[in-house]
């Protein structure tokens, strides 16, 4: 059984009240930005995490202690 992008939305967005107050994180992200920027050269580079729950790939600063899913909205600490 396959979930509708309008599902997991939901989902994730249900989710975002459990966000830890406390550390440095956020919302994963689908695509790097700074990957296609060829010119920008060595800026700010995103780490690649998979989530545990769907599989989905979350770019992610590397400053962070945590994040949640951009797909299911699971909170993942690293």
């Amino acid at each position: 059984m396959e979930l509708s992008s309008t599902v997991l939305t939901n989902m994730a967005e249900d989710k975002k009240e459990r966000e830890p107050k406390d550390g440095n994180g956020g919302v994963g992200k689908e695509k790097d930005e700074n990957a296609a920027d060829e010119v920008a050269g060595r800026s700010k580079r995103m780490l690649l995490y998979t989530c545990f729950n769907d599989g989905a790939g979350n770019y992610v600063d590397p400053s962070w202690t945590w994040f949640t899913c951009w797909r299911c909205g699971d909170l993942t600490y690293i």
